[in-house]
């Protein structure tokens, strides 16, 4: 669709991003445009780039359940609604997006490869092949591979390498996370996009974008986990050295603690998510013994209840989700790694009382996490319900300056290597 007051970006296609956050709650569009000549990069410089948030726009979701697609046209028009907010507000037509996908179908698993170093010079095209060397594993036909991380390189036996570019060797390893997706979940998201009238640059494992925009480079070295807690999912992924080590997706989220309160109060879903919102607390200890809240949809049927009763309903359900989460870190041993804690996002961590809680529980430092780094934020996207989104524009635009670089550094070799043949060619 195409709006008069909305201006073509096609010559200027590079230096704009849009975050797609295709969630179970909601679908959220971040326009972000790039600065690739900012001087002091003062706009985005905890992430490296330059970024400038000029629109938003938000939908409630339809058709999608714990971040797999059930009802391909409604997901379609929850896309559209929320597409046509941000070029209302951005004042650009949007036609590409890097979108987020989530749900318990993404797995991760480890994978190396090696190879040996014609040029005795690391480049980038080594770096390439040996990345193509570690994915080339057998996966299922009916898995597709999201992205391929480099945990670190060794060359020559000298192990611990992070970027092995312009280092001298003559052998090149390298250890990868491989995440991969159920290609139908993937493939229906797409589409869903497509039929939106959108075309999918990227699609890109939500919990990283979450990473992009609320962690700093710091805790990723010294080791963190980032729990992102949306409507229907709830991710897990733990960094260390800064890198990715390990990535999980839990089937509950914020909607659970709505429908538990609706059950448990008999209430309607739309008004227990409203009680949630405004009263809801994950420990029964911060809560006052004469605090009362309103339930009933009017004067007549409404009633004063002690807040008490809403939050022993969801105290149950947040102990059981952070004794998952702590199967997921300390089952597996990653605690001891964990040196920055745990930091929470997502719209569901806004509830009082859940940072007490998942302290208490993970016997961990933990913080909640409000996405940071773009210009243009305004009191509405400093929200952790909007940290997916903002950071799959941040992890747009790093893909478009990396692109950009290497485009560069292509064209001046190119150049280079007809300067050195004209040279050659005079003094034959």
């Amino acid at each position: 669709m195409h709006f008069g007051f909305i201006k073509d970006v096609s010559a200027d296609a590079g230096r704009l991003v849009v975050g797609l956050d295709i969630g179970t709650t909601k679908v959220c569009a971040v326009v972000a445009e790039i600065s690739f000549n900012d001087p002091d990069r003062s706009a985005s410089s905890r992430n490296g780039c330059g970024l400038n948030i000029v629109g938003t726009g938000t939908s409630p979701s339809e058709g999608i359940k714990k971040g797999v697609v059930t009802n391909i046209e409604s997901a379609v028009e929850s896309v559209r609604c929320a597409v046509r907010e941000a070029e209302a507000s951005s004042g650009v037509e949007i036609r590409a997006v890097h979108a987020g996908i989530t749900g318990s179908h993404v797995t991760s698993f480890s994978s190396s490869g090696v190879i040996a170093v014609k040029e005795r010079e690391i480049g980038r095209k080594e770096v390439d092949s040996v990345i193509d060397a570690a994915k080339a594993v057998a996966i299922p036909f009916d898995r597709e591979i999201l992205h391929v991380l480099p945990v670190g390189y060794t060359v020559d036996g000298q192990n611990g390498i992070t970027d092995p570019r312009g280092m001298g060797g003559v052998r090149l390893e390298t250890d990868v996370r491989i995440l991969t997706g159920a290609a139908t979940s993937i493939n229906n998201m797409i589409r869903s996009c497509e039929k939106a009238g959108l075309e999918v640059s990227e699609t890109i494992f939500q919990p990283l974008a979450s990473a992009e925009a609320v962690l700093t480079e710091d805790e990723k070295n010294l080791g963190v986990a980032i729990i992102d807690i949306g409507g229907g999912t709830t991710d897990v992924a733990l960094f260390k050295d800064g890198n990715i080590c390990h990535s999980s997706v839990l089937a509950l989220g914020g909607n659970n603690f709505t429908k538990d309160a609706a059950i448990g109060l008999r209430i309607p879903t739309a008004e227990a998510e409203s009680l949630k919102k405004r009263y809801g607390c994950s420990m029964i200890s911060l809560v006052r013994d004469d605090d009362q809240i309103e339930i009933g949809s009017d004067a007549k049927s409404g009633k004063s209840i002690p807040r008490s009763y809403l939050v022993e309903i969801l105290q149950p359900r947040a102990e059981e989700m952070f004794s998952l989460i702590k199967n997921e870190i300390t089952g597996r041993g990653y605690h001891k790694y964990l040196n920055s804690g745990v930091v929470l996002t997502g719209g569901a961590s806004l509830m009082e009382g859940i940072d007490v809680m998942a302290e208490h529980m993970l016997e961990l430092p933990v913080r909640i996490g409000y996405p940071e780094g773009p210009g243009g934020m305004t009191h509405k996207t400093c929200d952790p319900a909007y940290s997916t989104g903002i950071g799959l524009a941040l992890f747009g635009a790093r893909e478009t300056m990396s692109g950009q670089a290497m485009f560069e550094s292509r064209k001046f070799s190119g150049f280079s290597a007809r300067m050195k043949e004209l040279v050659g060619g005079l003094f034959k």
